[in-house]
């Protein structure tokens, strides 16, 4: 690049010259903020230089430590790569040939191969201790340095991989490839970039050819799942974490992903026999045949859901006797739910398990039958001989038919668990912005025997015509509207879509059906931030418990980067920030930041551009942290003094929209008793005979005085009325009313 912008021509001159003015040196990160992908390729070679340079002055590198850090995603001209390789060259490490494979990719003009040739292979060499930690990368870089390197790296990782057959296989595959095709393999890490790695390229520019990997995948996969067999069998020595070594469980990992993320057919029996056996040890032990292989393979199954792998996943759960990985299989298999709504017609193939167009499958069981039905939820009845329901099965039938009757357990528990994913993919579909076709829909939902109960509590949009959308809810029953077309598209109703008429109407009429949705719809929390830059202060100022936000961001897919939260949603990247220490682990009070959206290269996405479902969902993810950590009733509040502290801050604060929508479903709930003017909902707080409930914590005062009301819980719990929708805080303000009106003042403490 022959012209830098000023703020890219001042790091340059800050890289190489005199310090520059103390005025300028607090504006180093707004600076690297602004770069574009073509100004970062052609910084990087002097801050690499810089930061080589022992004798480099301390401002200098400070500068180029910066650069190197920047999110933007860097681009390079042919010149400007050779520059790059020149530059790692200098003072090479063995890690620096992952940018120079990295590089290759983001090369936006043919390289001179002739004059990269003598770089690259200083660099493969100098990578040769820690070849298998950078394989992938030396290899798409030993293609440049010509075939006597090529040659003498291709040894030493056969060598390297003698006791790692599937890893040797894949080997042989990628030495078929080209440099560019090598490069992408480099590119799929396990875990996630290093600080002074560059953003991960979009997925559709990041992945190999299908032709040379496919094949592999199968015969990685089928051999893996062939050796658990044997294991489990009893034909080879069972070792704990000895089945796979780690270059072939990186190549498996690899094979897994591929093999979602084609769905290729043959993919459902061999997890179905891969992630249970890989997951439990043959024995009585608590160990597994490879720890490292079963959370790799479920990681592929949370990136590339599908209904058969999710299932294998809960099998493996199921099985699974390390208290550890079941904790991580938990989280995984949660996420692999929520994002199967990312797959539109992967999400909707759903088997149906031998159920009839009626939603009832009936199973005989000696004197007994079975029946499985299926509307709002997936029960469990036993009729007699007779056809009369009987209230337990009888121990006769239990002795008698001992695997027919686990049979029919077994199919209950599969039925509900796929109702259960089939929500959570339906829900997972909002920030993804999903849209189905009308016939597709209509078979694989409305009239699908098991998933028609769930789709029928849920309002629908239907286009009619271009940009003209009806909301429908089919528990409705039919409504005078023409037959929409086959292609016509359907989507979920969403608050954020429809006017506040429109969120009271459907309010209304799901209240007055008494309709538990799957999930919360009608009710759901919607945001629409004023701002229109690439940021919102929605949540600045708001005092959180960092274990509680963490412990929740974990099992809603947030990630750790740089200090702060990230959430991937599409192409995008949410940041929220949190004034603390952010570590797994990590523990105390921060002040909640501000809000950023990243496009994929890393460039600020400015909120005004996204979607305002999209928008909306992430902002509500944003805010069930918030409300975990510091909003949200929890039975583990103690009254120390620290908690106490906070609760009182949050106390005189404005309800968040969490809360507002509390507030709305009390008004329906409790609206005879509104109505006779014994409880009135105030701004925060519901008060009852003097009582103050405050909305938002769920704390009780009298007289500004803290009333502790312990509430029976079991039997003795008092029965509640008709709640919309779940959750902890407003059962918790529900149960308070309907004590203090059974029972009456509760004495000051």
């Amino acid at each position: 690049m022959d012209e830098l912008s000023p703020h890219a021509a001042q790091l340059r001159a800050a890289m190489a010259g005199p310090q520059p003015d103390a005025d300028w040196s607090g504006g180093i990160w707004s600076a690297c903020a602004q770069l574009t992908p073509g100004e970062l390729g052609a910084l990087l070679p002097a801050a690499y230089r810089t930061l080589a340079d022992e004798s480099a002055p301390d401002h200098a590198r400070r500068v180029a430590r910066e650069v190197t850090w920047a999110k933007v995603q860097p681009s390079f001209t042919a010149a400007a790569l050779t520059d790059l390789y020149a530059a790692l060259a200098e003072s090479p490490r063995p890690t620096d040939v992952r940018h120079a494979a990295g590089a290759l990719l983001r090369c936006t003009e043919p390289w001179d191969q002739e004059a990269l040739a003598e770089y690259a292979a200083l660099l493969v060499r100098t990578a040769g201790p820690k070849a298998d930690r950078v394989a992938d990368a030396a290899l798409a870089v030993a293609v440049l340095a010509g075939p006597a390197v090529e040659e003498e790296l291709t040894a030493r990782l056969r060598v390297l991989y003698a006791d790692s057959p599937l890893r040797l296989a894949e080997l042989e595959v990628m030495l078929a490839t080209g440099p560019r095709e090598r490069a992408m393999l480099a590119e799929d890490q396990r875990y996630g970039p290093l600080a002074g790695d560059w953003p991960p390229l979009p997925e559709r520019d990041a992945e190999p050819s299908e032709a040379l990997h496919t094949e592999l995948a199968r015969h990685a996969l089928r051999t893996a799942a062939d050796h658990l067999t044997a294991l489990h069998a009893g034909q080879i020595p069972y070792a704990a974490d000895k089945a796979f070594t780690p270059a072939d469980t990186d190549t498996l990992r690899r094979a897994a992903r591929l093999a979602l993320r084609r769905d290729e057919p043959w993919a459902e029996e061999v997890f179905a026999t891969l992630l249970p056996q890989v997951a439990v040890a043959p024995t009585s032990a608590k160990t597994l045949p490879s720890q490292g292989a079963c959370i790799a393979l479920a990681q592929a199954v949370e990136a590339y859901p599908t209904p058969e792998a999710i299932a294998a996943l809960r099998e493996a759960r199921r099985v699974v006797r390390h208290a550890g990985v079941s904790k991580k299989l938990d989280r995984l298999l949660r996420r692999a739910e929520r994002r199967l709504g990312r797959r539109t017609e992967v999400a909707l193939r759903l088997p149906d398990l031998g159920y009839g167009p009626d939603g009832v499958r009936r199973i005989p069981c000696g004197s007994c039958t079975a029946v499985l039905t299926v509307t709002d939820e997936a029960a469990l009845t036993w009729e007699d001989a007779d056809g009369r329901t009987v209230k337990t099965l009888p121990a006769l039938v239990r002795r008698e038919y001992p695997e027919e009757v686990a049979f029919v357990r077994d199919l209950l528990a599969k039925t509900r668990a796929q109702v259960r994913t089939l929500a959570m993919a339906l829900e997972g579909g909002y920030a993804e912005g999903t849209v189905y076709r009308y016939d597709r829909w209509r078979a694989a939902l409305a009239g699908h025997p098991v998933a028609r109960g769930t789709a029928r509590r849920l309002v629908w949009e239907v286009e009619y015509a271009p940009g003209a959308w009806r909301a429908v809810l089919p528990a409705a029953g039919p409504l005078d509207l023409p037959e929409p077309p086959s292609s016509a598209a359907v989507r979920l109703w969403h608050p954020a879509r429809a006017s506040s008429a429109e969120r009271r109407t459907w309010r209304d009429r799901i209240a007055a059906r008494q309709l538990r949705q799957p999930f919360r719809q009608v009710y759901r929390e919607h945001y629409l931030p004023e701002e229109s830059g690439h940021s919102t202060t929605m949540f600045r100022g708001h005092l959180v418990r960092i274990e509680a936000v963490l412990g929740l961001a974990v099992r809603q897919g947030w990630n750790i980067e740089d200090e702060e939260l990230t959430l991937s949603v599409g192409e995008m990247k949410a940041r929220f920030g949190i004034a603390g220490n952010l570590y797994p682990g990590a523990s105390g009070w921060a002040e909640a930041q501000d809000v950023f959206l990243q496009r994929a290269d890393g460039s600020p996405q400015p909120l005004a551009g996204v979607d305002a479902v999209r928008l909306s969902e992430i902002l509500r993810s944003v805010d069930l942290l918030i409300s975990a950590g510091s909003f949200a009733w929890c039975a583990t509040h103690a009254h120390d003094r620290d908690t106490w502290h906070a609760l009182n801050r949050l106390y005189d604060q404005p309800l968040g929209r969490t809360a507002r929508l509390r507030r709305t479903a009390l008004r329906r709930v409790l609206a005879e008793q509104i109505a006779s003017g014994r409880i009135e909902l105030g701004d925060r707080h519901l008060h009852l005979d003097g009582y103050d409930i405050h909305l938002a914590t769920g704390r009780v005062t009298r007289e500004g005085d803290p009333v502790d009301i312990d509430l029976p819980t079991g039997r003795r719990g008092v029965p509640l009325p008709f709640l919309p929708y779940d959750e902890a805080l407003l059962e918790r303000v529900v149960h308070t009313v309907s004590h203090l009106l059974e029972k009456g003042p509760v004495p000051h403490r």
